[in-house]
């Protein structure tokens, strides 16, 4: 049986989740997706289609699928601007620095601008990298 994968993969969602979401496997049943947090570096991909829990649902997979992907915003996002990992399988702009350095996960370019959380935002994705925002001087 042929098990390699072009594009996307299909699993099961493990909660209701709507189209764009950042899913990785559930740690406790690799046939099922969750979605991320934003410290997960182990994101696998975004669900294509608004889905329940228990239904399956078609994942294009970050860094290996050959399109765009649109993905949910928890806030405003400038076109141009690296999109990184947020709750809920969201996706944010880069946080401002602070008192101590951050680490965030880096999953594409946003291609298009979001507004406010809850906005589509389409992404030139990649695989998912750790990257750290510099505490303030």
């Amino acid at each position: 049986m042929d098990n390699s994968h072009i594009n996307n993969i299909t699993k099961t969602a493990s909660a209701d989740m709507p189209k764009g979401t950042v899913v990785k496997l559930d740690a406790s049943d690799a046939s099922k997706v969750v979605a991320c947090a934003a410290a997960d570096s182990d994101a696998l991909g975004v669900v294509l289609d608004d889905v329940k829990s228990g239904e399956s649902v078609a994942v294009a997979l970050l860094g290996i699928a050959n399109h765009t992907v649109e993905t949910i915003a928890s806030g405003a996002i400038a076109a141009g601007a690296k999109v990184y990992l947020d709750a809920s399988g969201k996706v944010r702009a880069a946080p401002a620095a602070g008192d101590s350095d951050q680490s965030v996960v880096c999953v594409g370019i946003a291609l298009t601008p979001a507004y406010a959380d809850g906005n589509t935002v389409e992404i030139a994705h990649r695989a998912p990298v750790g990257e750290t925002i510099a505490k303030t001087a």
